[in-house]
């Protein structure tokens, strides 16, 4: 069995997703995104208590909850890039997903409180007049955090970093948990009486982040149960590896997630009366393939089987 280097920083694909590049990376797009969180974060606590607006103050909370889920991956990144030693014989890239699940869990915890909070406001409302100030701090948030999204998750992709992702998709409900609260904003200025809604934008918020939380929760937890890669990536795997002179047949084929690369082991059936010189050249030909295919192998067992066994 061989595997891909732990460490390196050459410029092509593999040394980016598992050299000190990648952690650079996946630290200043992270570190990018904290420093956005604290000022929106900030602006929104104050613009919504400033403005009147229980809304704009439970998506203040919600920013702030995105800086928690930036501080894990900073901390994280530094554990899941190291190679593979004695007590991880298969890496650390599972603490990847660990910090992934951990981001979907703050997403859910934040999108309760948040509705929990909503719904006692529902019940005990407080009367104010929501300024302008709420509306405009609630634009410049959906417009931001839209482009650090898109950003995020760009270099998600590049890097293949779930926990990236996961914290862009945090970006994204905080977003999207914006517009009501603009939109109320302009309901309640053009008639006061609608200031009810103000309590009920602040549930719609809620429900915007337990969504994204679920979504960036369930495939780690799926990922985190030894889930087999895809039936489509366990077909590609197999065309790879009879594509290759020598084998006969491909069976037994296991695949699992390791981060958001893919261990596999297989066993290919060759010729019994080829010498065993040349019978690992297959074998190795193989593993040189699913490693070279861009299907995101990091670590693969070929065993050989004589035909007819």
């Amino acid at each position: 069995m061989t595997s891909v280097p732990a460490s390196g920083d050459s410029g092509d694909l593999a040394g980016l997703n598992y050299g000190k590049s990648r952690v650079r990376e996946i630290r200043r797009v992270t570190l990018r995104g904290l420093v956005t969180n604290l000022l929106l974060s900030g602006a929104k606590m104050a613009g919504g208590i400033l403005g009147g607006s229980h809304a704009l103050v439970a998506d203040g909370v919600h920013s702030l909850s995105d800086c928690l889920s930036d501080i894990a991956i900073l901390i994280g990144a530094g554990f899941w890039s190291r190679p593979s030693d004695d007590g991880h014989p298969h890496g650390h890239a599972r603490i990847e997903t660990m910090v992934t699940g951990f981001v979907g869990l703050l997403i859910v915890a934040t999108g309760a409180l948040l509705a929990w909070r909503s719904f006692s406001a529902v019940l005990h409302p407080h009367y104010h007049d929501v300024g302008w100030i709420a509306f405009a701090i609630a634009v410049a948030s959906v417009v931001s955090k839209e482009l650090l999204y898109r950003w995020t998750f760009a270099m998600s992709t590049l890097l293949r970093s779930p926990a990236l992702a996961a914290n862009a998709w945090h970006h994204r409900s905080d977003c999207l948990s914006s517009i009501p609260v603009a939109l109320v904003v302009v309901a309640v200025r053009i008639s006061p009486s609608l200031h009810y809604l103000d309590c009920i934008a602040g549930g719609v918020v809620a429900i915007f982040v337990l969504v994204s939380g679920i979504k960036v929760l369930k495939p780690a937890l799926w990922q985190l149960s030894d889930s087999a890669a895809p039936p489509e990536v366990r077909e590609e795997l197999t065309a790879i590896a009879l594509g290759v002179d020598g084998v006969i047949d491909v069976h037994d084929l296991r695949t699992r997630y390791q981060g958001e690369g893919i261990q596999a082991d297989m066993h290919i059936v060759v010729d019994g009366s080829l010498p065993l010189g040349d019978a690992f050249a297959i074998s190795s030909e193989v593993e040189r393939r699913l490693y070279s295919s861009g299907s995101g192998v990091v670590d693969v067992l070929v065993r050989l089987e004589p035909e007819g066994t």
